[in-house]
């Protein structure tokens, strides 16, 4: 027998459904699956973050990396941000060697779309999925050595105060 904390339906369904609030986060690579996209037939990257709040719980957050021209601009983002543009600039960046990497993103919320008609199950027309967490994009790891010596710095180790 495991322990686990009793919840209530409603309960449970405000905990399925919680949200990060827009801004800038700490995230580690937990799943990764190269993978071919359904709707292009491009290589990508199928990507679950853990991306941690401000309590340190982490929120799964979903990302696809497709490699075309036109979204380079997020691999390289990406690459940069996990300390993997080596591997990016040698053609070997996947999935095997970006999953347990540190990564720092820009998150927002995306409303829900629609469910298409052939969907609803029963829903009632006009029934939308939930909103989101999406990865607008990753932080470049410069940016975050600068984020961090910002945190770092202690404002009172100028002080002349006597210590006791």
């Amino acid at each position: 027998m495991f322990m686990y904390s009793a919840m209530t339906e409603s309960e449970a369904n405000q905990e399925r459904f919680q949200l990060l609030k827009p801004g800038e986060y700490d995230a580690v690579i937990a799943k990764s699956e190269d993978k071919v996209s359904a709707s292009s037939g491009n290589p990508m990257m199928d990507i679950t973050l853990h991306v941690y709040d401000e309590q340190g719980t982490p929120h799964n957050v979903r990302d696809f990396m497709v490699f075309t021209k036109s979204m380079m601009w997020k691999v390289i983002m990406f690459a940069n941000s996990a300390g993997l543009l080596k591997e990016y600039e040698e053609g070997k960046l996947c999935s095997e060697v970006a999953i347990d990497h540190n990564v720092r993103v820009k998150v927002s919320i995306e409303e829900g779309s629609e469910i298409a008609i052939d969907k609803l199950q029963g829903k009632p027309f006009g029934t939308k999925y939930p909103a989101k967490n999406k990865i607008d994009e990753y932080v470049k790891k410069e940016d975050q050595k600068l984020l961090l010596k910002l945190e770092e710095h202690d404002p009172f180790e100028d002080d002349d105060l006597p210590t006791f």
